[in-house]
């Protein structure tokens, strides 16, 4: 007979054991503002007590939101030791299992299908919360980033603990729906109620990118780096967002100093940091910038990395990386890799990513008449590859510089006046009234 105990919201856990709660809540606590290392804080609770339901269901959903093939198999185990606890889990942990164990199978649409009747059942659960909503991102469900928190948000109140999570995840969604000026106050909002609340910052970082507003941009994140830059899961991708405003501002040496300081890839480096790394130095690329000896370093690691046709927004960037590195039997094998996934029932992020993959090939390759035809059509249609429009925006960016090497100046100033026009229509200054956080 177990006993109810809850977490900090509310939640039932099956559990008799206190010091397996504490360090749930320290754990959970940590995945909830990205900051490292909630994986050591529960690897020695679940060493202890490996039927604790919610704890192998956190370290799942902890391993499946690193968006990275190599760990489904970590997570389908924690999934399958929380469904044979002899700890009978209660209904809110079998919803969990249910929706754990459709996505470490690999099927994360399902997966976000259950998680969302989960979160209209129990709409105080942060930690199913932010697996919907990371799983909304990399599905490409944009309106879903803003509406599925908008779903729980009048269950909560700023006094709750975790109410600033809350908010820094509706700051995300609200800036990938384009309405950028609530975007930026509630996130604003959340980073006052959680200062280490990185999703926040970079959901403001966001804004900044989408507008245009490169100076607001640096300021911003410069102000809170110190939240972010150290002990952190998102400090490799908040740099890639102050590298963008660097290079945008025309500063491309402290752009590249940021990416061999701050984004190339650690030994320990998942996927998500390879996507990053990769996007930035195509970036550079585009400029006309040598990255040359980059390239080769960050190709041998996608070559040790690379679980082909799991995740189909790194498998874009896999091929990018090893294309701009001069492995074409490698870009090539992924791309096949790709097609195959394609060719599944309900894969719409693969038919996505095989032309756009074909496309960044091409262009590595020089064919920039070949890219233009591959990628062109792809623009409009990106969502269900995921990620958000500021990754995206990488696709737009191969076109013109594609179209600009081949000679089509129709089509360089058609995406030039596209651009201008998105840019001015949603800038707007600095105002005196702006916190300014030191």
């Amino acid at each position: 007979m177990t006993t109810t105990l809850r977490d900090a919201h509310g939640q039932a856990l099956s559990t008799t054991d206190r010091a397996s709660l504490a360090a749930y809540e320290h754990a959970l606590d940590l995945f909830h503002s990205f900051r490292t290392d909630p994986v050591a804080v529960l690897t020695p609770v679940l060493e202890r007590d490996p039927g604790f339901v919610s704890g192998q269901l956190l370290m799942a959903g902890m391993l499946l939101t690193a968006f990275d093939g190599q760990l489904l198999g970590m997570a389908k185990a924690s999934v399958d030791a929380a469904a044979a606890s002899p700890q009978k889990a209660n209904e809110r942990e079998q919803s969990l299992i249910a929706a754990l164990g459709a996505w470490s199978g690999g099927d994360a649409l399902r997966a976000n299908q259950l998680l969302g009747r989960h979160l209209i059942d129990h709409p105080r659960d942060l930690f199913a919360l932010q697996l919907a909503h990371l799983g909304d991102l990399f599905l490409g469900h944009s309106f879903m980033l803003r509406d599925r928190v908008a779903r729980s948000l009048t269950q909560w109140s700023a006094e709750d603990k975790g109410y600033g999570y809350l908010l820094g995840m509706h700051a995300f969604g609200l800036e990938e729906c384009n309405d950028y000026a609530r975007a930026e106050s509630v996130g604003r909002r959340a980073f006052e109620l959680q200062p280490h609340d990185s999703w926040a910052v970079h959901a403001v970082a966001h804004v900044c990118e989408m507008q245009g507003r490169v100076a607001d941009g640096v300021r911003w994140m410069k102000a809170t780096q110190r939240h972010w830059a150290t002990d952190c899961g998102m400090a490799v991708h908040n740099h890639w967002h102050l590298a963008l405003m660097h290079m945008a501002s025309g500063d491309m040496d402290a752009a590249l100093a940021l990416y061999d300081d701050a984004v190339t890839p650690a030994p320990e480096a998942i996927a998500l940091n390879l996507n990053d790394a990769s996007a930035l130095l195509w970036r550079f690329a585009l400029r006309g910038v040598d990255v040359s000896q980059r390239w080769q370093a960050l190709a041998a690691r996608w070559r040790l990395q690379a679980a082909w046709g799991s995740i189909a927004f790194n498998d874009v960037h896999a091929v990018m990386a090893l294309a701009a590195a001069g492995d074409d039997d490698a870009a090539s094998a992924g791309i096949a890799a790709i097609a195959d996934a394609a060719r599944r029932p309900g894969a719409q992020a693969a038919a996505v990513a095989l032309p756009a993959a074909g496309g960044l090939q091409a262009f590595a390759a020089g064919q920039y008449a070949r890219c233009v035809e591959l990628l062109l059509p792809v623009l409009a249609a990106s969502s269900p590859l995921g990620g958000s429009h500021a990754q995206r925006d990488l696709l737009h960016l191969t076109v013109i510089e594609a179209a600009s090497r081949a000679g089509d100046r129709a089509l360089v100033r058609a995406m030039g006046d596209e651009r201008a026009a998105r840019k001015v229509a949603t800038a707007r200054p600095a105002r005196a009234e702006d916190p300014v956080y030191a």
